[in-house]
């Protein structure tokens, strides 16, 4: 059970990091440096607020400085993500090949 819930949480931490490729590829934005910030008023964020699915749950989808909605989006596709690795960690178990699989998604 613990594999499990250790597999739907390293999907959404991946899911996570799926967002700010998503966001920041198309803007010629640095994947691995600069913090996340929201894109509305440009605080950036602190770490409680990047923790996947449930920050967006407890801000009630809306950014902690300026009160401007966040997609729902974000945690949509950390909680895909938490799923196909859930799905692939009852087939696999936590081991390499579900991080590769997991990650060619």
């Amino acid at each position: 059970m613990m594999e499990m819930i250790l597999a739907f949480v390293l999907g959404t931490l991946i899911g996570s990091f799926v967002n700010v490729l998503i966001l920041r590829i198309p803007k010629d934005e640095s994947v691995v440096f600069g913090s996340s910030h929201c894109p509305k008023c440009l605080n950036t964020l602190k770490p409680w607020h990047n923790i996947p699915i449930f920050s967006w749950i407890f801000l009630r989808g809306k950014c902690s400085f300026c009160k401007s909605s966040i997609s729902v989006q974000y945690p949509v596709i950390e909680f895909i993500s938490g799923l196909i690795f859930l799905i692939l960690a009852t087939k696999y178990s936590l081991s390499l090949p579900l991080l590769l699989i997991g990650l060619s998604f």
